[in-house]
């Protein structure tokens, strides 16, 4: 493989102007090249990052194409490569890429049999993202989950001042109850929501109780013993008013639409 090499006098390099803490401009990591090795020779970045390569001190380049060993390609995601530069002494950014597709990548310096002498490095890109099938913000292509899944029954915010306990549906909306008819059903006490709800309903007490619920003609629908929460699937519901009472007699009434 033709290598193209830069020598980089202390004149040239001063003209360059690269400072000590900005030697490759726009790179999120560095990876230092010195002796007969890269540093950190494996290193870990996400999708859309820039790695920079600095020289600090001798010959070296960046071939993430053709194995300098093997003479085969390295089957990387895609090809880079980066001309060889000379230096003495003064740190200079050898060059930068931007890695767009995840994988993992593997190079070596070309320059004068330094990959034969173990002057080699990987790099492993990740896409990081929701990697839980069940969430409404499911990426099939992400290779890293970063803990940003977004599930049924999560809380959420609506951006709605007239709703409140929003929580993720199973239509992936989030949705709230309207604070009107929540204040007139529930007090400090017991809480219903959503409210009025059409799948998942959820009550809370503010003290452990016994619940019963009634439909409209009085018909008892469920039960339950002791709880501080109680979370009823009411898909199958007829619509209509419903009437939960606690153990001590108290009822609070609730919508199924």
């Amino acid at each position: 493989m033709k290598e193209i090499l830069f020598t980089a006098s202390l004149a040239a390099i001063s003209a360059i102007g690269f400072a000590q803490d900005e030697i490759c401009p726009g790179a999120n990591i560095e990876i230092s090249t010195q002796g007969m090795s890269y540093s950190p020779d494996a290193a870990v970045v996400n999708v859309g990052w820039t790695v920079g390569w600095v020289n600090y001190g001798g010959t070296h380049d960046v071939n993430g194409a053709i194995s300098s060993t093997t003479g085969l390609s390295f089957n990387n995601p895609e090809s880079f490569s980066l001309g060889g530069i000379e230096v003495d002494s003064v740190p200079v950014c050898i060059g930068t890429h931007t890695f767009t597709i995840p994988g993992v990548y593997y190079y070596d310096c070309s320059t004068y049999g330094h990959a034969q002498a173990g002057m080699v490095g990987s790099l492993t890109v990740h896409l990081p993202g929701c990697m839980d099938p069940l969430a409404c913000n499911y990426d099939s292509t992400a290779t890293e989950d970063n803990e940003s899944c977004v599930l049924i029954g999560d809380a959420c915010d609506d951006g709605d001042e007239n709703t409140q306990d929003d929580v993720i549906q199973e239509d992936c909306e989030c949705l709230g109850s309207p604070v009107s008819i929540v204040g007139e059903l529930e007090d400090s006490s017991v809480r219903i929501f959503p409210n009025p709800v059409a799948s998942i309903l959820t009550i809370t007490l503010s003290s452990k109780s016994k619940l019963q619920v009634f439909d409209a003609v009085g018909k008892l629908v469920e039960e339950t013993g002791e709880v501080s929460s109680w979370v009823l699937d009411v898909s199958a519901w007829g619509k209509g008013l419903y009437t939960v009472k606690t153990q001590a007699g108290e009822t609070h009434q609730f919508i199924v639409e």
